[in-house]
């Protein structure tokens, strides 16, 4: 093993522990919450972790609910690696999400397989036009991608709302689209659960981002740019370019969070069908270093989380809103982890700079 290996396993060996300490750590302090509400930590945290997985019904639902995380979290994940930070996961998915239902509605007759892939396609190309926006503002105007991203998530979520109120909506109580073609339909494992292909879209993205990121030259420069941006400049890498790229292949990853819920789970677009997909991504991504394999692992985990709370609302009188304070509590003290080794490392350095000096 080189030298170089070695600092890479153990830069990864650190995030893991960061991640383990942060969870038991988390999990302490939901303890206490759950004393203070006179529950047994013991019980809540087995119907939680145990439960689920006990039942082939409870984990096609963990699935089902890890599918769209997975997606959320490799695109921002993208972006995030290459120094970029789009913020705007939640408005592509919903572009996404409606172009699949146009095309799933229109194009009757077709193939399924076509007809699924015209659909993938054309979701990839609209998610990845509105990622592409904000990513020329940037570049041409130097205006912040964190801004924009955000400012056209509301822009992007009261585009569709209009168009899907005045001019696709289906006839009944419900604002949503009417439903899409049944060739436009991806595979479901266990009808009426929303578990579908998409989860088999996720693992290959999975697979095919690991393998972008380790072994192509691409792969290679998006890391080097999200290390030092200024640096890969001088390496000869075409920057301007490179931020292009990546922020349109994270919004046509984003996308497919929509072509997963609309063509797979529901078979129609809901207004507001996101719980906040998009943000639960930059959760992923952050805790996960924005590796494929790691935001796989923290989605299942979030996913598994998710369905166990229902059970804990229905079984105890613990209130669902406890699972998002576990949630947000991981996060803190991955990033406080993160943050005291980065200080660390400056202080390292330092010290070695002043031992050279001497």
């Amino acid at each position: 093993m080189t030298l170089l290996d070695r600092k890479k396993t153990n830069k990864s060996l650190e995030q893991c522990l960061i991640v383990l300490v942060s969870f038991i750590c988390a999990l302490l302090i939901g303890s206490v919450l759950l004393l203070l509400e006179k529950e047994n930590p013991i019980e809540i945290y087995r119907t939680l972790f145990i439960q689920p997985l006990t039942s082939t019904s409870g984990i096609i639902k963990v699935l089902a609910k890890t599918t769209p995380l997975i997606l959320a979290g490799l695109a921002v994940s993208l972006s995030f690696k290459c120094n970029v930070f789009n913020i705007g996961v939640e408005g592509q998915l919903y572009a996404g999400g409606m172009a699949a239902a146009v095309l799933g509605y229109y194009m009757p007759g077709l193939p399924s397989w076509l007809h699924i892939l015209v659909c993938i396609v054309g979701a990839a190309a609209v998610g990845a036009f509105f990622a592409w926006i904000p990513a020329v503002l940037k570049v041409k105007l130097n205006v912040h991608e964190v801004i924009s991203t955000i400012m056209l998530n509301y822009e992007i979520s009261s585009l569709i709302s209009w168009i899907v109120v005045s001019y696709f909506r289906y006839d009944g109580p419900t604002a949503r689209t009417p439903n899409v073609a049944e060739s436009a339909r991806l595979f479901q494992f266990k009808s009426p659960e929303l578990l579908n292909a998409g989860i088999l879209i996720a693992l290959v993205l999975c697979v095919v981002l690991q393998f972008v990121f380790k072994r192509t030259p691409l792969g290679w420069r998006i890391d080097s740019a999200g290390k030092n941006l200024t640096a890969a400049r001088y390496a000869g890498i075409d920057s301007n370019r490179l931020i292009l790229l990546t922020m349109c292949l994270s919004g046509a990853v984003a996308a497919m969070v929509g072509v997963e819920r609309v063509l797979g789970a529901y078979g129609y677009m809901e207004l507001n069908f996101s719980p906040g997909y998009g943000w639960d991504g930059i959760t992923i991504a952050i805790i996960a270093a924005n590796q494929p394999f790691g935001v796989l692992l923290m989605s299942l985990l979030l996913g598994l989380m998710s369905y166990g709370g229902t059970l804990i609302n229905v079984t105890s009188g613990v209130p669902i809103e406890w699972i998002e304070v576990l949630n947000a509590l991981i996060f803190i003290f991955v990033v406080m982890g993160k943050a005291i080794l980065a200080l660390r490392r400056e202080k390292g350095n330092c010290g070695k700079r002043s031992m050279k000096k001497v």
